[in-house]
């Protein structure tokens, strides 16, 4: 398994790198690609088995000048235009953990 756009790094050590700089896929010989994200599952505890789960979108350093946004939860939410995945973040603007597009949130 290779790591795609990672000079071999570890995706667990690059999870703290903003987007686009850590490695976002693994990609086995049949062309199978596997990403590792970090996602919120929330449940309510008077309707069973229904679960909101959202993916965790990195925070653009860049529009925060080198920041991770506001020091604040998971408050903004959103669905990414590019590939439909229901997203979140600290911040009013992130990138997709899916297919790394830009997003802006609520």
């Amino acid at each position: 398994m290779a790591w795609q756009n990672s000079s071999q790094r570890c995706p667990f050590v690059s999870l703290s790198m903003s987007c686009g700089r850590f490695c976002r896929y693994t990609e086995d010989g049949h062309g199978l690609r596997t990403t590792l994200v970090l996602a919120t599952a929330t449940t309510d505890e008077g309707e069973r088995g229904d679960i909101d789960l959202e993916l965790v979108a990195w925070p653009d350093r860049d529009y925060y000048e080198g920041g991770l946004g506001p020091d604040q939860g998971l408050w903004e939410d959103g669905r990414c235009a590019k590939c439909r995945t229901n997203i979140t973040s600290n911040a009013k603007r992130g990138f997709c953990p899916v297919c790394g597009a830009r997003c802006s949130l609520t």
